[in-house]
């Protein structure tokens, strides 16, 4: 596999969004239920209000796997806020090309950019029943730090 890891651009999100409808198709492994349209990539993963970074991973022509990262919101009012300084993070790699480097080299990439921006954490909160996400997460050297009901929160420390 030739990879290529970028900035996701807004001509990507066709692609994104039918990446990511694939796993909310299959189910179990986000939080999301509803399929995306190429103006929902945009404002959720590549222009958000508190970007930091989203890079896709791209074999030839066709996008495997994107990463987003963006600061946590200052405004959330919901349980357990985090810190100002720490980054939120989501990845979702083709269900067809899991366990080939991609979540790895795209991580590469965000805790690049995390840095950079002047992060001092990264969070990843992933569903209980997502085994792999977990697994994938401790790989990068994220650590659990918070055990709710239905998800499992860690933590990647830019210290």
């Amino acid at each position: 596999m030739s990879l290529e890891i970028r900035p996701a651009t807004i001509q990507d999100a066709g692609a994104m969004a039918e990446l990511l409808n694939e796993i909310v198709a299959i189910g179990g492994t986000t939080a999301y239920a509803e399929p995306f349209d190429e103006a929902g990539i945009v404002d959720t993963f590549i222009t958000p209000r508190f970007a930091i970074s989203c890079f896709v991973a791209v074999n030839g022509s066709k996008i495997v796997g994107f990463q987003s990262l963006e600061w946590a919101d200052p405004e959330w009012t919901g349980d357990d806020p985090l810190p100002s300084d720490w980054a939120i993070i989501a990845t979702y790699v083709d269900p067809h090309a899991h366990k080939m480097g991609i979540g790895r080299s795209l991580f590469a990439e965000t805790a690049s950019a995390a840095k950079a921006a002047g992060a001092t954490f990264i969070d990843a909160t992933i569903r209980r029943e997502n085994k792999g996400g977990q697994a994938y997460y401790q790989a990068m050297g994220f650590r659990d730090y918070r055990d709710a009901t239905a998800t499992i929160s860690k933590r990647y420390s830019l210290g």
